[in-house]
């Protein structure tokens, strides 16, 4: 069996053997064109990025075995990968088709058809709905119960100002992570008082800018809570809180946010919890800083920080890690220095096909009988699994064509409109808007592609699509999360508009963009 094999971080190879330590499904292009990178050196950084796309942990794999590690490279262009066929509407909220079961069904979100937003808005869109939003939101806080916590919505999920407003209004607090997130806040009208800065490369600029964010009243500017991820970090906001005007109320409250070394996350680059990953310090690390600044004029130690990773379904990790941290929080208190806040950070998976993501009641149980002892106020910092399954991706279809077997699909939304399929491996269900259950008994499988010039340009291979033709209007379910935040204009194409569905109305929360918008600030 051909496998990629690691010698180090900076060479790959190919050998045969039959054993691996992690399977992972990667575009068979990796091992048709291996030997074309292997002769060409200047290319192997590219060929280095493919094989990290495999899942692994290299810490234990080197512990476990020292010899070069083994992984089999498994192509999901495939035609014998067949991803089995999925209703998201029988499990999506504010999503379903009405019509006649024998007949035409149409897609609508909450009292709106699919296809007026498209002939209205034009394709590709991205369409979210408020209700989906805000019942995600209320089931989350409301599992949590008694327990003194707050949700503090991870903005890099969407941060739409419309959305943004929208969780504002429930009361959420939100995680930031730039100073472009802090600004889109301020624009919706967030006190700071409700927003935690989280991070790895905070600019002196940007934690400048969080410390005179407007806190709720004027001499208490500032936010909720930085967390730290490094010993320079935190030099650089000791300096910069020291050059606060004079009369200043409150020093800034500050977190470590601390790598618990628990591996967790449905692919290798949204996994963050281990030691192979950038995030964070190790406690040892942690528990001098917090000691050298225990007494510090500058700042005031509030809380501790951990964040595992994205699309996490088994709570066993969770568990894991609060506990240790509860184990920090009591060490820390019995050396003078009180925690008020515990942050676990996000990462709870959603639905795309077939995965079960935890019942939130039982996700919250299970957080609850861990920090309730502590007398802390425990921080959740949720994203897509508010925001995920309220969006969804409208495409038309462009043409059909026909290549040696293969039918493709090219649609007009392209892999600068939604990149995680190629990014991430991520399967997100395509149907059409309007669907014939008597034509759903013909389905074939076809891959959907995008006009971009590359391969890697598709949002779904060999799916199960009924008969559609040119101008049909496909829908590209559970797009809501890291689906417009993460587009380009690669290939000078213009981002997509943004819809947002209230009941029966819906309006363009943001604006297809123009020709004239690309190009803005460029000068001949």
């Amino acid at each position: 069996m051909k496998v990629f094999e690691m010698q180090s971080r900076s060479m790959v190879r190919i050998g045969d053997d039959k054993s691996s330590l992690r399977t992972r499904q990667l575009p068979l292009f990796c091992e048709t064109y291996n030997q074309f990178f292997w002769r060409r050196p200047w290319l192997l950084a590219f060929q280095r990025r493919i094989c990290m796309m495999v899942r692994h942990d290299l810490a234990a794999e080197r512990r476990e075995n020292p010899s070069p590690v083994t992984m089999t490279a498994k192509s999901h262009w495939s035609s014998k990968t067949k991803p089995s066929r999925v209703d998201p509407a029988q499990f999506t909220p504010s999503f379903a088709y009405r019509g006649s079961a024998s007949h035409r069904q149409n897609l609508f979100c909450e009292g709106v058809p699919l296809d007026r937003i498209a002939g209205f808005a034009g394709t590709p869109a991205y369409v979210y709905s408020r209700a989906s939003i805000e019942g995600a939101y209320r089931g989350l806080d409301r599992a949590f119960g008694s327990l003194p916590h707050q949700l503090c919505y991870a903005v890099k999920a969407n941060s739409n100002l419309a959305v943004l407003r929208v969780l504002a209004n429930l009361g959420s607090a939100f995680d930031v992570v730039s100073a472009g997130e802090l600004d889109r806040l301020r624009r919706v009208g967030v006190s700071g008082k409700r927003i935690v800065f989280s991070g790895v490369g905070k600019t002196r600029e940007e934690i400048r800018e969080a410390l005179c964010y407007p806190g709720g009243h004027a001499r208490a500017n500032g936010i909720l809570l930085f967390n730290i991820e490094s010993a320079g970090e935190l030099e650089v906001l000791l300096s910069e809180a020291a050059r606060r005007p004079a009369g200043t109320d409150a020093r800034p409250l500050a977190a470590i946010r601390v790598n618990p070394g628990v591996l967790a996350g449905g692919h290798p680059h949204i996994a963050t919890g281990t030691h192979e990953h950038k995030f964070g310090v190790n406690w040892q690390q942690a528990r001098l800083l917090y000691l050298a600044h225990k007494d510090s004029r500058w700042l005031t130690w509030g809380g501790i920080s951990a964040h595992l990773g994205s699309q996490i379904f088994s709570l066993t990790p969770y568990r894991q890690a609060l506990r240790r941290l509860a184990s920090y929080v009591r060490e820390l208190a019995m050396e003078g220095i009180p925690i008020t806040y515990v942050d676990i950070g996000g990462g709870l998976g959603i639905r795309y096909t077939r995965e079960i993501p935890p019942v939130p009641s039982r996700y919250a149980s299970a957080l609850a009988r861990i920090v309730r002892p502590l007398g802390c106020r425990l921080l959740i910092e949720p994203g897509r699994a508010l925001v995920g399954p309220a969006g969804v991706l409208l495409t038309r279809v462009l043409y059909i064509k026909q290549n040696r077997g293969r039918t493709f699909v090219v649609v007009d939304a392209a892999m600068n409109d939604l990149i995680r399929p190629v990014l991430y491996s991520a399967t997100h269900v395509i149907t059409p808007v309007v669907r014939n259950h008597l034509s759903a008994t013909k389905v074939t499988r076809v891959d959907v592609v995008g006009p971009v010039c590359e391969s890697g340009d598709f949002l779904a291979l060999n799916w199960p699509l009924p008969p559609v033709q040119p101008g049909d209007v496909l829908v590209v379910w559970t797009a809501g999360a890291y689906g417009f935040v993460q587009s380009s204009n690669y290939n000078a194409r213009r981002r997509v508009p943004e819809v947002l569905v209230e009941g029966r109305e819906f309006r363009i929360v943001r604006q297809r963009e123009t020709y004239d918008d690309l190009v803005r600030g460029e000068r001949l």
